[in-house]
């Protein structure tokens, strides 16, 4: 009788894979997406029978335990304990087909941008976004694919969430070096100064100079540590954007940075750019 049947698509195919296992082993994101495929899928059947003859009589003609859920009265989707779905008309397999890749494609989508997301905070390098190219490559939306990108969600938000952490104490760093900057500028580029400026006045530049000495030095110890204890616990170079951030503190010295293409570019909310927090760093051309 089968050969007469009509092919079941993939996507419906994999669905009854996975209404099939044991509960148990699925995730309760899978479990709650399988569930609302079944409501749904469920429903379109219902409507399908009560508008349709030839397929209700299609169905009445065989026993009803070989089709139906004697558990809620409706269609049995298993497949079990032999094939039906097939004998439902094509182009209602094809509607049956879509209602389980829509919402796996939105799962799979959401957690593309979320993948995404996690690189611009914490400013991912090439080479960690290479990791997950093959993952947002993928031009299939089944229930493995979408266990692949959850995959890569567990692994991306944890080390994001801890680099963010750290980014965030590091502006704190930038900020305050561009604090030291503009006070040199400022200084520097008035060469009379001196000739008017008081000694009160002076001697508050170099009690400035002096704060800023110990500052920097406690921030780099700070930084230093931070980028240390998240290389221990996550066994992955801190880098910016590619750049590992010990050698930016390096290059800048107390204050300076003698190579401009490894400055950070500073880590602040671009301007007119409400949704991003931090400058993504720019090597120099030059």
């Amino acid at each position: 009788m089968e050969k007469y049947m009509t092919p079941v698509p993939s996507y419906l195919a994999n669905f009854v894979d996975y209404l099939n296992r044991d509960r148990s082993s699925l995730p309760e994101y899978e479990l709650t997406l399988v569930d609302s495929m079944k409501d749904a899928i469920q429903k379109h059947i219902k409507e399908h029978f009560e508008t349709h003859a030839m397929t209700r009589q299609k169905f009445v003609s065989m026993p009803a335990e070989l089709w139906k859920d004697y558990t809620n009265g409706l269609f049995n989707l298993t497949e079990k304990p032999r094939k039906v779905l097939g004998y439902l008309p094509k182009d209602e397999l094809t509607k049956l087909d879509g209602l389980v890749k829509a919402p796996l494609t939105s799962e799979i989508e959401r957690r593309r941008a979320d993948l995404e997301s996690w690189m611009d905070k914490m400013r991912a390098s090439d080479a960690d976004r290479a990791e997950i190219a093959d993952t947002l490559k993928l031009s299939t939306f089944y229930f493995a694919d979408l266990e692949k990108h959850q995959q890569e969600v567990e692994k991306w938000s944890a080390l994001g969430a801890k680099k963010v952490v750290v980014i965030e104490d590091l502006e704190k760093r930038e900020e305050f070096l561009e604090e030291v900057e503009e006070f040199e500028r400022k200084a520097s580029g008035d060469p009379d100064r001196y000739k008017r400026a008081n000694s009160l006045a002076l001697a508050e530049e170099n009690k400035f100079r002096a704060y800023a000495t110990k500052k920097l030095k406690e921030l780099n110890a700070k930084a230093e540590k931070n980028c240390l204890d998240y290389e221990k616990d996550t066994g992955r170079v801190f880098e910016i954007d590619g750049i590992k951030y010990l050698d930016m503190i390096k290059e800048q010295g107390e204050g300076r940075a003698s190579t401009p293409g490894l400055s950070l570019g500073k880590l602040r909310p671009r301007r007119g750019d409400e949704d991003s927090k931090i400058i993504r760093h720019k090597k120099s051309q030059s």
